[in-house]
């Protein structure tokens, strides 16, 4: 075996293949989407394309690295269902499915737009187009601020905005968002891309003016790594499911309903976001009446080029 050739399938100078788990979790992320596109019809709950989805990954992967999300129209992201929803997918909606899975902590992380309204396709293209130039860009010494550009060019040249605030990201080991971006916009820092990184691409295009707002009681929460003291009884059980359960991963409120009180919930969502111990993934949007469409796979960065694993 030639030495280029272990370097570019992943393998180590013992033979183990160290990013066997990274491809694991992209077949399940992949798998679970291909569940959740046909269920994409009016009439369909928002709530069971979401049980479906995150249902399968935790039984095919260690589980889910992010919420599924389901974004409507002029939602962009972190939308998932609170606990009984009864949000449904209604004619002429653009619907966006994004799910995220893990093996041992490591990610895949995609996504998908549908159209309901053929009037909405080109929108649904140009992140899609966006998504597959990104990726064809990405290699060791590639520019990330470059590849922004071409994402924006791409997007405004289709007729349409990049969403500025939003951005593809590297990954690591139980680290969904990790230190470098992939902006869907052109900017001054070169950070390079590295052999052996992994990152999630993704654009946003809009009908809009490409700039989102965050929107009140965020229904995905993730904890933050420090250690706070808390008086309310329910946070400490809160704290101690989350810490086992979801570790570093953000997590749906909903997910918590089974072993707590909804009220009980909510005072220690209360007392843990006021003390600095939990963040809340806003749901983030675009004007009333815009559209967002969205798209999103997960590469590693291999020496000669990438590998897809979603």
């Amino acid at each position: 075996m030639s030495e280029e050739k272990p370097k570019e399938n992943g393998i180590d100078e013992e033979g183990v293949d160290n990013w066997d788990k990274w491809r694991r979790a992209g077949v399940v992320a992949k798998e679970a989407l291909a569940l959740a596109r046909p269920m994409v019809e009016p009439g369909t709950k928002v709530l069971d394309i979401i049980n479906t989805v995150e249902d399968y990954i935790r039984a095919n992967s260690s589980g889910t690295s992010f919420p599924c999300n389901i974004s409507l129209n002029n939602i962009a992201a972190h939308y998932t269902s609170p606990l009984n929803d009864e949000t449904i997918i209604e004619e002429g909606d653009l619907v966006t499915v994004d799910c995220g899975s893990h093996v041992d902590g490591c990610i895949a992380d995609t996504a998908f737009t549908i159209a309901l309204n053929p009037d909405h396709q080109e929108l649904v293209k140009a992140a899609e187009t966006a998504t597959k130039v990104a990726i064809r860009m990405m290699r060791p010494g590639a520019k990330l601020n470059t590849i922004g550009a071409l994402i924006e060019d791409t997007i405004t040249s289709a007729g349409f905005q990049p969403i500025k605030q939003l951005t593809g990201h590297q990954l690591k080991e139980y680290e969904l968002h990790a230190d470098k971006q992939v902006p869907c916009v052109s900017g001054k820092s070169e950070v390079l891309v590295e052999e052996g990184e992994f990152y999630a691409i993704e654009t946003f295009a809009s009908t809009g003016s490409g700039n989102i707002s965050d929107l009140p009681n965020p229904t995905i929460y993730q904890l933050l790594p420090v250690r706070v003291p808390v008086r309310f009884k329910g946070s400490k059980q809160f704290l101690s499911i989350a810490r086992k359960e979801y570790k570093e991963f953000p997590f749906a409120e909903r997910w918590l309903a089974e072993r707590m009180k909804h009220a009980t919930i909510k005072m220690a969502i209360k007392e843990l976001r006021q003390n600095g111990a939990l963040f809340g993934h806003s749901i983030l949007a675009e004007e009333k009446g815009e559209f967002v469409s969205q798209h999103e796979h997960t590469i590693i960065i291999t020496e000669k080029g990438h590998e897809q694993t979603t």
